[in-house]
């Protein structure tokens, strides 16, 4: 079974995260009514509309939150490697019994 790297899994998830926040930032600032009627039909028709902020955007805010998002994918990315590695070596030696 082939074992796989914590950091890379974990940078990759992070990039992967990243690209999507970037992707779905700009689609709620271009299409912020068609975003929550998308996300809606996600929530089985549940009406997020009130959650929908007037708060103005801001770099900072931005860049914050792709910190944010980037941060938890990277540590999630490493935790999936290391639970993935620790499983693939607990069923190589079920396989030898």
């Amino acid at each position: 079974m082939d074992r796989l790297n914590p950091l890379r899994t974990g940078s990759a998830l992070a990039l992967t995260a990243a690209v999507i926040s970037l992707v779905c930032t700009a689609a709620v600032f271009l299409f912020p009514d068609g975003m929550v009627d998308f996300v809606n039909a996600w929530v089985h028709g549940l009406d997020l509309s009130v959650l929908k902020s007037n708060k103005e955007w801001t770099v900072g805010g931005l860049a914050f939150g792709l910190f944010g998002v980037s941060l938890t994918a990277f540590l999630s990315g490493m935790l999936f490697a290391v639970c993935y590695n620790l499983t693939g070596k607990c069923f190589a030696c079920r396989r030898d019994v």
